[in-house]
């Protein structure tokens, strides 16, 4: 499910991601955290997601902070990367 909100929001900052990725942070011994990484060509950017964030995603369809931290991520790949 956040790959599919991470996309539909990318796409309204007219964006067109190329691959999105999670890594679940068990793998590097944090329970409550993943990182969200979204792909436009090689280029790469990342945010933090806590797990009451997904939870709250899950529960309602949005999460403000979730929101503005992945358009946050997004901006940093800047004007010249946006197809």
């Amino acid at each position: 499910m956040i790959q599919t909100y991470a996309q539909s929001i990318a796409g309204q900052m007219g964006i067109q991601l190329s691959k999105i990725s999670v890594v679940e942070g068990r793998e590097v011994g944090c329970l409550d955290v993943h990182l969200l990484h979204m792909h436009v060509g090689s280029q790469r950017v990342s945010a933090l997601v806590y797990q009451s964030e997904l939870d709250e995603l899950l529960k309602v369809s949005s999460c403000e902070r979730l929101e503005i931290k992945i358009r946050a991520a997004l901006a940093r790949f800047g004007k010249s990367q946006v197809s």
